[in-house]
């Protein structure tokens, strides 16, 4: 199933004396990139939801923030005397320096870097266990949340590119109808040439037609369609079966690009038949890039 990698969900678990909360926020990313944010006395922690989040995720920045509330007599909040200190000392000679007034409230000092910690080491075996299993419980359900949200993007995605694709098949036939008459196109524009720079010269029709079909050799556009063809059925095929296709699909659009680029490359310059083949090879080449973007945000 097509996942996007944009998605959000949230996590709650609850017992006695414990609420943990958990926010998770995806975005398109080549690869999984987690960042987790979690209460300072709670950092060893972190490989539970790690481990939570790359067990259901694949790819994407995923964004992770962590609520734990606890009531327990095993947590302790301490003071640091000596930096509170530092601070009161640093506020003191930056307002005798510059023009500055307040004054270093208690309020003010709780907020500042490790002036107050709260201390978790205390906390007996069974309350740490409670802990993780819960926030492994919590972070479990906001990344179901998350998968629903991807699964449904998701959806929305394909339809988007199945309608893109059909277009693109589109104008391929049109080149392929207009390749079926690309040696007729330059028997005539040689014969016209020939007839505006020579009309007296008698020129043999044989000679005509084998100078005619080099030149349709060098413009024959039909592996290029065989390949974009079977680039197409095979981009179909990855999006109603293959997981995890972003990769592949982003692939397989440069390697379309490429046969459109070619076709565009050896039908410039041509008229009436090579107009459309290029036309159309153009308009191919915008549904590419427009795909690309899509497929960007695809897990």
């Amino acid at each position: 199933m097509i996942l996007s990698m944009t998605g959000f969900g949230s996590g709650r678990a609850e017992v006695p004396n414990l609420t943990i909360s958990v926010d998770a926020k995806t975005v398109n990313h080549r690869h999984l990139d987690l960042h987790i944010r979690l209460p300072a006395e709670f950092q060893s922690l972190e490989p539970v939801v790690r481990k939570t989040v790359s067990g259901k995720l694949r790819r994407g920045r995923v964004d992770i923030f962590v609520k734990i509330e606890l009531t327990t007599e095993g947590v302790k909040i301490e003071a640091d005397p000596a930096l509170i200190e530092s601070y009161i000392e640093l506020v003191r000679e930056l307002q005798h320096r510059f023009p500055i007034t307040g004054d270093l409230t208690l309020e003010a000092i709780s907020k500042l870097p490790g002036a107050i910690t709260v201390s978790s080491n205390n906390l007996a075996s069974e309350e740490q266990l409670s802990v993780s299993q819960n926030l492994e419980k919590a972070s479990l359900a906001a990344i179901e949340q998350v998968l629903e949200m991807r699964k449904k993007e998701g959806k929305a995605l394909v339809k988007d590119l199945e309608q893109r694709i059909e277009t693109i098949r589109g104008h391929l036939e049109t080149i392929r109808q207009g390749a079926t008459v690309l040696l007729q196109h330059y028997r005539e524009l040689l014969t016209s040439r020939v007839a505006e720079l020579a009309p007296n010269l008698n020129v043999d029709s044989n000679r005509l037609e084998i100078e005619a079909l080099i030149h349709a050799e060098k413009s024959d556009i039909a592996e290029e369609i065989t390949r974009l063809a079977s680039h197409l059925d095979h981009f179909s095929e990855i999006t109603s079966r293959k997981a995890e296709a972003g990769k592949r699909l982003d692939f397989l659009l440069q390697e379309m690009n490429r046969e459109a680029t070619t076709i565009l490359s050896k039908t410039s310059g041509l008229n009436q038949s090579g107009i459309s083949i290029g036309e159309a090879a153009i308009e191919i080449k915008v549904e590419i890039d427009k795909l690309r973007e899509q497929v960007q945000n695809i897990e």
